[in-house]
């Protein structure tokens, strides 16, 4: 989502009551600062800290950098900055991506039909997948070149197997004479089952009817949670300022 704003400025804010405890945050876009106001704390006296800053891959991400009360001068407070190296600001973004939709081969039969192994996923019977990582891959050789990079429906024969079909004529993938399998390679689920009311488990039941594994690309989220020395005491108002910045220019030494 942040390439959407790349060359633009862009801000928000929000405002919530504290519960005193650590909070994960999520924002719209990559915030480049955000800025922790803590209302309540803001004319306060010693000891206080009314506003926590975290800067976006300029800092270590546990550190929260704040303005802390250290004397009340008559009207005007007088700040300190510290960093809170425990309980400050700590990056929890997700990187996204598919979901629901990959597995690891562990053993190809040479037989007809052809049967794979894999790590634990819910496959059901139809569903298309793609065959990746087989064969030469670059100094290591992986067996069953034949299979490599190509797509078939599966019959499911238990909850770790199942059998190769071709996508087109659904005839049985005969891998007697293939390379023989050695290690590695990848399946990725391409469709959903393709026939109405395929059993999810067999014998199928109305009780029990098929329920496919969705393919799901879970977006990035952009999300920052602030320690309890960031959030202060439960009741404290706060308000947060979230910058993304247009551009930053890295000036290096200046003579």
């Amino acid at each position: 989502m942040a390439d959407l704003f790349l060359g633009q400025t862009c801000t928000e804010a929000y405002q919530f009551i504290s519960a005193g405890n650590a909070h994960t945050f999520q924002f719209s876009w990559q915030p480049d600062k955000v800025v922790f106001n803590n209302l309540t704390q803001w004319t306060a006296t010693a000891a206080k800290i009314p506003r926590s800053v975290w800067f976006r891959d300029q800092t270590t991400a546990a550190y929260a950098f704040q303005e802390k009360v250290i004397e009340d001068s008559g009207s005007a407070n007088i700040f300190n900055f510290l960093q809170a190296t425990t309980n400050g600001f700590t990056v929890a973004d997700t990187a996204g991506g598919p979901n629901s939709c990959h597995a690891t081969i562990s053993g190809i039969s040479q037989g007809d039909p052809c049967v794979i192994t894999h790590s634990t996923f819910t496959f059901q019977t139809n569903q298309i997948v793609r065959l990746t990582n087989l064969g030469n891959c670059g100094a290591v050789d992986h067996g069953m070149d034949q299979l490599n990079n190509n797509r078939y429906k599966i019959v499911v024969l238990s909850p770790t197997t199942f059998s190769l079909k071709d996508v087109i004529t659904g005839e049985p993938i005969d891998s007697s004479a293939f390379t023989a399998y050695i290690s590695g390679g990848y399946i990725t689920l391409e469709t959903n089952v393709i026939s109405l009311n395929n059993p999810q488990v067999y014998p199928y039941s109305n009780l029990t009817p098929y329920d496919p594994n969705p393919y799901v690309y879970n977006p990035a989220t952009y999300q920052l949670t602030a320690g309890t020395s960031v959030m202060g005491s439960n009741g404290d108002v706060f308000l947060i300022e979230v910058y993304k910045f247009g551009q930053v220019f890295n000036l290096g030494q200046l003579s």
